[in-house]
């Protein structure tokens, strides 16, 4: 099941055309976050948003008519891989298998012969190597989004095309901190100066956000305790059960106070 759209989902304009512009051209796209610059702020590849690119992507496209069958895919093991395969496979032809090896193949081969116009999103590669001989195939009719913070050479080669998913821009920033504050629009006040303290991340800016509107404090006041180095991480963060769209770890896992 594909994740739900952010509740302030900011549109990346750039990064959505040159992922149409690649599955276009029939090659796979594989999404991955553009090198971090060493800023002391961000460690590690996380949160730039490439798992709220690619459902937009999947959901315009469908709302077109451009495909008649997409299928979102957890990725993050090969198991997890052949089990959505395996489930699909069997939802598609009526048959199930009761090796799930040999029904994700008979997917693979649905998939090389309909002419139902398909896209699968195979979403968090945690090692490409999980995929070796369960990419889709190419074909006229299908089309294949991979998302991963992996930059190996195996996600490379004919037929895949990498789109790098930045940061936000200045832009896409400051409209999203007032989404997010809308219901209480005086806490976005120092909310460009916020934006550039935390390098654009969309996860840390998300993660602020649910801070902000948890402990009733304004960009300005975030911002003070972000540069407080005195101050406990915690204090920084909004309750565990209360990360914004569906995060499953609070920044302190994907970045770190410099």
């Amino acid at each position: 099941m594909a994740p739900q759209q952010a509740a302030a989902f900011q549109d990346r304009p750039e990064t959505a055309h040159l992922l149409a512009q690649a599955l276009e051209c029939g090659d796979a796209a594989v999404l991955m976050a553009r090198p971090a610059e060493r800023t002391g702020v961000v460690s590690g590849l996380g949160g730039v948003g490439k798992t709220q690119v690619a459902p937009d992507y999947a959901e315009r496209v469908w709302a077109a008519g451009g495909v008649e069958l997409w299928v979102w895919v957890t990725a993050a093991s090969r198991e997890a891989v052949v089990s959505s395969y395996a489930r699909l496979a069997a939802d598609l032809t009526g048959v199930e298998d009761p090796d799930p090896e040999h029904g994700a193949q008979r997917l693979l081969e649905w998939l090389a012969t309909t002419a139902a116009r398909w896209l699968i999103v195979l979403d968090d590669v945690q090692n490409p190597a999980d995929l070796r001989m369960l990419w889709p195939p190419a074909t006229a009719s299908g089309r294949v989004v991979v998302t991963t913070r992996r930059r190996d050479a195996a996600l490379r080669g004919r037929g895949r095309h990498l789109v790098e998913v930045d940061v936000f821009t200045p832009s896409e920033a400051e409209p999203y901190l007032r989404a997010v504050l809308a219901d209480q629009p005086h806490l976005a006040a120092g909310g460009a100066e916020l934006a550039v303290e935390l390098r654009y991340l969309p996860l840390a800016l998300a993660q602020a956000g649910a801070c902000m509107l948890d402990r009733d404090l304004s960009c300005t006041d975030y911002r003070t305790r972000w540069t407080d180095r005195q101050r406990s991480l915690a204090s920084l963060l909004p309750e565990s059960d209360g990360l914004p769209d569906e995060h499953r770890a609070t920044v302190a896992t994907t970045w770190s106070l410099r």
